[in-house]
């Protein structure tokens, strides 16, 4: 039997950069929670080129050695914000979020347990259709320092910087 009009459909699959959803990053930066973090990010799409990300994260930073001892001293980090992102596969990124950290140690000379503050980053962030994400960031904020022996307590303004890979699910 021949065929005259045979025609094969397939539906073709959407890149998952282009697509809402779940995404994880790793990296470094107040962003991140610290030193070192992992990040977890909802990217909700508003229209092709704009989006919103929900996002929290964990981390770990370094607090200095206490003095009189060889012992390092750690703040447990934490941040969630939300991201304005701007871009199809390469989008400008920029956001409010609280961030806190919380003293990790057994030094008994600790003056200062908590930091907490208030940050805005502007930043690129690149998507592969396969799902690799990578972010770079810099922005401002506003906290105690982070000097765990101190006792000053008042708020001041800080820059920062960021840097994070990730894939979206």
């Amino acid at each position: 039997m021949l065929c005259l009009a045979c025609d094969t459909w397939a539906q073709e699959v959407p890149a998952k950069s282009l697509k809402p959803g779940w995404a994880l990053q790793l990296g470094s930066g107040i962003l991140y929670g610290g030193n070192l973090g992992i990040l977890a990010e909802n990217q909700v799409k508003l229209s092709s080129r704009f989006r919103i990300s929900p996002f929290g994260s964990l981390g770990i930073a370094d607090g200095g050695t206490a003095p009189n001892a060889d012992k390092r001293q750690y703040w447990f980090g934490y941040a969630a914000g939300i991201n304005l992102e701007y871009g199809k596969k390469h989008r400008i990124i920029l956001g409010p979020h609280f961030m806190g950290n919380n003293y990790f140690g057994n030094a008994t000379n600790v003056k200062k347990d908590y930091r907490g503050g208030f940050s805005t980053i502007v930043g690129y962030k690149g998507t592969a259709d396969f799902g690799l994400i990578w972010m770079v960031y810099i922005g401002n904020v506003y906290a105690q320092n982070d000097e765990i022996f101190s006792d000053d307590k008042t708020y001041e303004n800080q820059s920062h910087v960021g840097i994070g890979l990730g894939y979206k699910f």
